[in-house]
């Protein structure tokens, strides 16, 4: 049997490389931005000369960087006729679309320069801290600050103020965190908290008498009720066994508010609680703590005036907190006086 030799003329074409009339890759570099700006102006002007008057460099410089584009994109762009030049069709429809991505870059950079546009600063805030603390505060931060938004995220990882987008952050701890400045957003004290009908119902007059009762604790901050009893000199009177564990504060809170408890709070966390009447204080015993929430941000942009604005705020509003204890007497002054 003769063999069958294709006719060249129906074979599939080869793919394209991406050059000559072929498909360009989808994602592919794009031109740098200056000779998108040097081809708008010969556009506009309708001369290489103008245009080069327009950016303040010579008409070669200009017509160096028109033909860098053109082999860029593979396409002639411009006919260079005899005193003028003349836009092909390929150049017709590169230069509106041009024109528009131009238009709103320059909108888009005169919006940051606007003073009217609301500059925006982004919060990095522990989960519970931003739900009993941060969240209930926000609308009166918009009608004092007008000119700020805070875009509010919530987290418990560690902050890289150089790779974030994260203006500001809030964490808790001794003040040691690495590659962020921190400042001390504001000394807390540990106390009980209890459902207000728990007062109603029941008979607890000293520390010791907690043992007839469940005690809660939430352990992510390292601070315990065994923390607590040493302080108040009860440690041997109460047993821990039975004490139910958290890893989050809200929940130990919530239950609590439930009946289900006695814990263990910050005036940070409980003081909605506390204003509201959903939980109260068990005893007049406050323990200093040396952990606390710090604020968090960049050593280079920290200081930018929007965000020392909100930094300046969260420390007045972190003093407002304070006044939940205000005038409470101190544990070295309550142990003093027995």
């Amino acid at each position: 049997m003769r063999d069958v030799v294709p006719d060249p003329a129906r074979l599939p074409a080869p793919p394209s490389s991406g050059g000559g009339d072929g498909q360009r890759r989808p994602g592919a570099r794009l031109p740098p931005l200056n000779l998108f700006r040097a081809f708008d102006a010969a556009v506009r002007q309708g001369s290489f000369r103008l245009a080069a008057d327009e950016m303040c460099v010579t008409p070669s410089a200009v017509s160096q960087q028109i033909r860098q584009l053109e082999d860029l994109l593979d396409t002639r762009l411009f006919r260079r006729l005899t005193r003028r030049i003349e836009l092909t069709r390929e150049g017709e429809a590169l230069a509106s679309t041009v024109k528009d991505a131009l238009a709103i870059l320059s909108a888009g950079c005169e919006r940051l320069r606007d003073p009217s546009v609301p500059a925006i600063v982004c919060l990095n805030i522990t989960p519970t801290l931003g739900m009993r603390w941060m969240v209930a505060r926000m609308t009166r931060f918009m009608q004092d600050h007008p000119g700020i938004r805070i875009s509010l995220t919530a987290s418990l990882d560690a902050l890289d103020f150089e790779r974030q987008d994260v203006d500001l952050g809030i964490r808790w701890g001794t003040g040691a965190f690495p590659g962020a400045r921190a400042e001390l957003l504001a000394r807390d004290v540990l106390f009980p908290v209890c459902n207000p009908d728990f007062i109603d119902h029941t008979t607890i007059r000293h520390p010791a008498d907690l043992r007839h009762h469940v005690l809660l604790q939430a352990v992510h901050n390292g601070v315990t009720w065994a923390t607590w009893l040493d302080r108040v000199r009860a440690t041997g009177d109460v047993p821990l066994s039975g004490t139910v564990c958290f890893n989050d504060a809200n929940m130990m809170l919530e239950a609590v508010v439930c009946g289900q408890g006695i814990g263990l709070s910050n005036s940070f966390l409980a003081e909605a609680d506390l204003r509201s009447g959903r939980l109260v204080r068990l005893f007049d015993y406050d323990i200093e703590i040396d952990d606390a929430y710090y604020i968090l941000s960049s050593g280079t942009r920290g200081d930018k005036p929007a965000v020392a604005q909100v930094r300046d705020w969260l420390h007045r509003e972190a003093q407002r907190s304070a006044e939940i204890v205000h005038g409470r007497a101190s544990l070295a002054e309550t142990l003093a006086a027995q």
